[in-house]
């Protein structure tokens, strides 16, 4: 009796058909390797290398409930009861610390109490607001420069007359 070598190979591979499945593991490695590295490049873009991405930053006489400047304005008077610097918060990271400087004519005045962000922000508003000292405010050209996790961020000029 003989036996045929083919009736022993009962793992054998089938034939490859050429199509959308055939692919190596070296392709499967590169496209699980690409796909999360894209997927962090968009968010890091999205976010920016600062944990927070702006819009607009006014200055405001008033604000709303929401932190929204009801009144924008780049001049006011010694008599101001508060000064608004309002920046339009696109978005911004958890963890992210935020402050405001503030100077006159060169010459810092004071610098916000720094906060940060409990959670993720889109789309909001967020104040940072310059008190009168006891006899009002001083006159001259002021700036306001938000400070984004240490590091110098968008600014609005006014001055006081």
């Amino acid at each position: 009796m003989t036996t045929s070598r083919k009736a022993w190979k009962l793992h054998e591979e089938p034939e490859k058909q050429p199509g959308l499945l055939d692919f190596s593991f070296k392709n499967f490695v590169v496209i699980c390797l690409a796909v999360p590295l894209m997927v962090i490049t968009a968010c890091h873009h999205a976010t920016s290398d600062s944990g927070a991405d702006f819009g607009k930053v006014v200055t405001a006489s008033d604000i709303d409930a929401h932190n929204a400047p009801t009144a924008l304005a780049d001049t006011f008077s010694p008599s101001q009861k508060a000064i608004y610097v309002v920046a339009e918060a696109k978005q911004v990271a958890p963890g992210t610390r935020l402050s405001a400087t503030w100077s006159r004519d060169g010459t810092p005045v004071q610098v916000s109490d720094e906060v940060v962000a409990t959670q993720g922000y889109h789309d909001t508003n967020i104040e940072f607001h310059l008190n009168p000292g006891a006899g009002g405010f001083a006159p001259g050209s002021y700036k306001a420069q938000i400070i984004v996790d240490g590091k110098p961020g968008p600014e609005a000029s006014f001055t006081v007359k």
